[in-house]
């Protein structure tokens, strides 16, 4: 029983390290994804034949890779929730979903 018992401990700690380790991807996608969005913003902007168009490349480029950024990064504290469930990681996964929401609506409906 004990053997049991041990060997269930060790399968969900070593489920735990896994849950961990894919937290940590969706995190490190995330970030990839704002910076790469970010400099093809930038990218965008001083190649481009249209200068004026600044608002146009910041929303087509920028903003959209924030918001799939903001829905990676839940992904990932959501997992991370799941493997610590305290009161920390539920703010956080609470603030990201308010912010991506905000975000999203304010991008629907700007001209």
């Amino acid at each position: 029983m004990k053997g049991k018992i041990n060997m269930n401990k060790e399968v969900i700690i070593i489920f735990h390290q896994y849950l961990h380790y894919v937290s940590f991807f969706f995190t490190i996608i995330a970030l990839l994804t704002i910076i790469i969005g970010f400099f093809l913003t930038i990218k965008q902007l001083f190649f481009s034949k249209d200068k004026f168009q600044f608002k146009k490349y910041i929303k087509e480029y920028f903003d959209r890779s924030v918001i799939l950024g903001l829905q990676l990064l839940i992904v990932a504290d959501i997992i991370d929730t799941i493997i610590a469930p305290d009161i920390t990681t539920i703010l956080t996964v609470f603030m990201v979903v308010i912010i991506r929401t905000i975000m999203s609506w304010e991008l629907r409906h700007e001209d």
